[in-house]
């Protein structure tokens, strides 16, 4: 991935727009999967859609600063990963 003007730093770690994209996507895509599978929905639809979008915004960003020689395939499933992760969190701590 290319630093260009559509990209934002952090620090030593940068995403793209279409990094920033992917993520969304595929966070979006594991939220509303997730409220498909889980019937009861406590935080409901958009809040699937938001946290698990915020888990793969997560990850994307740690794999683009620890490992910046990632490849796309590499990024998205980290994305995948970092958002059923933070939705299983979430509703496991709801459950105590």
């Amino acid at each position: 991935m290319k630093k260009d003007s559509l990209s934002i730093h952090f620090g030593e770690a940068f995403m793209d727009l279409v990094s920033i994209v992917i993520v969304m996507v595929i966070g979006n895509f594991v939220g509303w999967m997730f409220a498909m599978y889980v019937k009861d929905a406590l935080p409901g639809l958009i809040g699937h859609l938001v946290i698990s979008s915020i888990g793969a915004f997560i990850a994307g960003y740690l794999t683009q600063r620890f490992l910046p020689e990632t490849e796309t395939v590499g990024f998205m499933g980290a994305a995948f990963i970092g958002a059923i992760f933070l939705l299983c969190l979430v509703r496991f701590n709801k459950w105590r």
